[in-house]
């Protein structure tokens, strides 16, 4: 399938699963009787955002037309799309910004600014991954409470390690929301990074593979098409060495793509344990 067509499947299935998404009452709309269609017909998200039915029908269709500007931020409007999932309409319809450089901060060293930042999060585990969402740089307790330093070079992916690592699953409070949350934000930056056929997308086009191969769950909730920015979120984790932490992951983006994570202590109780798990202070693990 050329580039142009998977691109324009991918606008499709969003365009429906949002559509699906909202209800009449959500816009004001009576739902009547005898309604087959789960969420807003076309017709009515056609009228809402004032374009033509049969012009939003080929939309749909994944026919190949040239949305204008105006007509995409009528439409993301009209879906109730936040920012990150506007930004991904309109990089789907081929009117959003210019695909991240593929050079990213894959092959870039990591500044040794951000090497001591890292290590001056402790007790907070704290972790730089790269725009692929591989994690780079990691502080003595997030390999503590992640093991990065144990895992393969391939499998030290954010997105992966969600699914993968058997501990973080067993470990996270409420993980599906977390699991699904991180695929959202994982399409967000799969289309920042220019989506299928993209050069800057074939590290993360192959996570994503491994992923629909390897977790069913995952499989199903891609397919969902959520999008949202990874900005952070409040978190539980249930130690078996160490007892509840509670954190507030932040994340904040630094030069060359990369970005730190530390998921910081919510409370004295969460900061304490944390220096159980860490006694020894240590320099930051790795930069690979």
């Amino acid at each position: 399938m050329a580039e142009g067509d998977v691109r324009r499947q991918a606008l499709s299935n969003f365009l429906r699963t949002r559509r699906a998404s909202l209800t009449p009452a959500d816009v004001g709309i009576a739902p009547g009787v005898r309604r087959r269609t789960p969420g807003l017909r076309r017709e009515e998200l056609a009228l809402l955002a004032g374009v033509g039915v049969t012009w939003y029908t080929w939309l749909e269709q994944g026919r190949d037309i040239n949305p204008s500007p105006e007509v995409l931020a009528s439409l993301a409007r009209t879906l109730r799309l936040d920012a990150a999932e506007t930004a991904y309409l309109f990089r789907l319809a081929g009117a959003g910004p210019h695909p991240v450089d593929a050079r990213g901060a894959g092959g870039a060293d990591v500044p040794e600014a951000l090497l001591r930042l890292v290590d001056a999060q402790d007790p907070a585990p704290a972790f730089l991954m790269d725009a692929d969402w591989d994690i780079r740089v990691w502080n003595a307790a997030a390999d503590a409470m992640f093991g990065f330093s144990g895992m393969p070079p391939e499998d030290r992916n954010l997105a992966w390690t969600v699914f993968a690592d058997d501990r973080i699953r067993r470990r996270t409070v409420d993980w599906e929301q977390h699991a699904r949350r991180t695929l959202a934000e994982l399409r967000a930056a799969y289309g920042e990074r220019g989506g299928s056929g993209s050069p800057a997308s074939r590290r993360l086009t192959e996570v994503i593979g491994r992923l629909r191969a390897s977790f069913p769950e995952a499989d199903r909730w891609l397919d969902e098409h959520r999008v949202s920015e990874k900005t952070g979120c409040e978190k539980e984790v249930r130690h078996e060495a160490v007892g509840v932490l509670r954190l507030d992951q932040v994340v904040l983006r630094a030069p060359g793509g990369l970005q730190l994570v530390v998921a910081a202590p919510r409370d004295e109780e969460t900061r304490e344990r944390l220096r159980r798990l860490v006694p020894v202070p240590s320099s930051a693990a790795a930069a690979v």
